[in-house]
């Protein structure tokens, strides 16, 4: 979908209420060209924002075909299946993030398919000059978190008045399950059984899965195998560590049963995702 440029505005949240922060963990970058070899079917397991020099790359999603314009700013949404494709030699500058403070379920119901942004000078001229000096120093880095909380409000702010309103109250007061999600993000390659988690959140087992699954859409078992496939697909194209490490560290058997789940929710074999993922 192509944003149009009138945002809706979100209710004021009370005074008393302290909303929890939203931010952005920059997992990588790049520039480079793509051709018709940018033929990939993927998943994704975090968001992707794009930005191509020339019209001639785009993304086909269950609900059809998303053109990438040249020049203009282009969000891929976390856990859709798409299907990459080009049909000239386009300059490419690609980021992968993973939004802190979202919840999976109001972020899966509201971003289904990829997003082209209203165009912004402002947002463009940064973009092209985080694009052109690729680098990792902490400077480099707080301008990128600039220019994709940017882009993430922009989207946001275009949703119905009803839905900011439900994003407002998710983010404002206290979340039951907080302390089992700060757990299992430093504990993947452990053994996590449900009664340890709710105990984290001294709730029952049965109100502890009840809560999880109303704020969260998914299962615990679900949820933690997300985000070990999650973590798993960062480390594939982020590290060159053996795939049997890479399974091991995020909590998995043995790498064959890591490469039947991640082959299953994922569309493709690690080691393909590997030479494939991160453009």
């Amino acid at each position: 979908m192509i944003l149009n440029p009138t945002p809706a505005l979100a209710p004021t949240p009370p005074a008393s209420v302290a909303p929890r922060d939203l931010h952005c963990r920059i997992l990588y970058s790049g520039l480079t060209t793509i051709t018709h070899e940018w033929n990939h079917s993927l998943c994704n397991p975090f968001w992707r924002l794009y930005h191509n020099d020339e019209n001639g790359a785009s993304i086909l999603h269950p609900g059809g075909e998303h053109q990438l314009p040249g020049g203009r700013l282009s969000l891929i949404p976390a856990w859709g299946k798409f299907q990459s494709r080009c049909v000239r030699p386009v300059r490419h500058f690609y980021v992968h993030f993973d939004p802190l403070g979202l919840n999976g379920d109001w972020e899966r119901e509201h971003f289904t398919q990829p997003i082209t942004l209203v165009e912004d000078p402002v947002c463009g001229e940064l973009a092209h000059s985080l694009r052109d000096r690729q680098e990792n120093s902490p400077i480099w880095r707080l301008r990128m978190q600039s220019l994709i909380l940017g882009c993430l409000a922009q989207a946001i702010a275009q949703l119905p008045a009803e839905s900011l309103a439900r994003f407002d109250r998710q983010l404002a007061g206290h979340d039951p399950i907080g302390p089992a999600l700060r757990h299992i993000e430093g504990h993947l390659h452990d053994k996590l059984p449900i009664p340890l988690l709710a105990k984290y959140c001294k709730l029952s087992v049965d109100h502890f899965s009840r809560i999880f699954r109303q704020r969260v859409g998914q299962t615990p078992t679900r949820y933690l195998q997300e985000r070990r496939i999650a973590v798993a697909a960062e480390r594939l194209i982020a590290t060159r560590d053996d795939i049997a490490r890479v399974a091991a560290d995020t909590g998995f058997a043995n790498r064959y049963h890591f490469t039947r789940v991640f082959t299953n929710r994922m569309g493709t074999p690690p080691a393909t995702y590997r030479r494939t993922g991160r453009v």
